[in-house]
């Protein structure tokens, strides 16, 4: 089977997608679709940066500097997303394919890329919600309505418990959700350790995610 990848019908239909994917002999637009994730990627992150958001720590410099250098310090910032842009894709779609592939029998490697190719998109898209809830409702991102964020802020006081728990949302239990059926359609391994392997993965993302919040990464870039 030769069929072209077609990642949007894998979020419409990820129970025949997997499917498919599964049968497929030759991987056909696999190197298109990654470099429009990547790309999709770039002008997400710096979309969101145009609106000024996770500005706050240069914004703090405004009266400090000059127009020139202030205009140069927001160009490096941009420059500094879209390259955290790309970043943020290869990671999200090599580093866990390569966890879940160590427990594949029969899985094929850049098969499982494709399964990460889909968890990207999903989070692309609850990136998108942050423009709305940040200029109309000032909301951070881990006081999405959408996570646990909200909840956390209420029951404690400590940052990164609440990065954390900001970054459980809806949008994890649909990537769930298609890890889930990637996994158990590609690798041919139990329930169990299925489950097992996509939690503590994406419990570990979620530790660097609300590390790198901790301390405050913005102003690293």
């Amino acid at each position: 089977m030769q069929n072209k990848v077609k990642l949007l019908k894998g979020l419409k239909q990820p129970s025949y997608f997997f499917y498919q994917l599964k049968e497929m002999e030759i991987l056909r637009g696999y190197r298109q679709n990654i470099s429009i994730l990547f790309l999709l990627s770039v002008i997400i992150f710096g979309l969101i940066s145009s609106f000024g958001i996770g500005m706050d720590p240069l914004s703090k410099e405004i009266s400090a500097l000059s127009p020139t250098a202030f205009e140069l310090e927001k160009s490096m910032f941009l420059l500094g997303r879209i390259i955290l842009g790309l970043l943020y894709a290869a990671i999200i779609l090599f580093v866990p394919a390569l966890v879940f592939w160590t427990i594949s029998e029969e899985g094929e490697y850049r098969k499982l890329v494709i399964v990460q190719g889909l968890v990207l998109l999903i989070l692309l898209l609850e990136r998108l919600t942050y423009i709305p809830l940040s200029l109309f409702l000032s909301l951070d991102w881990f006081s999405s309505p959408f996570s646990l964020g909200v909840i956390a802020q209420y029951i404690t006081e400590n940052p990164w418990v609440i990065y954390f728990l900001g970054s459980f949302s809806l949008f994890k239990i649909w990537i769930f959700f298609i890890q889930y059926k990637g996994l158990k359609k590609l690798t041919a391994q139990k329930n169990w350790l299925i489950w097992l392997v996509i939690l503590l993965t994406n419990l570990f993302f979620w530790a660097i995610t609300a590390f790198l919040a901790y301390i405050d990464f913005s102003t690293l870039i």
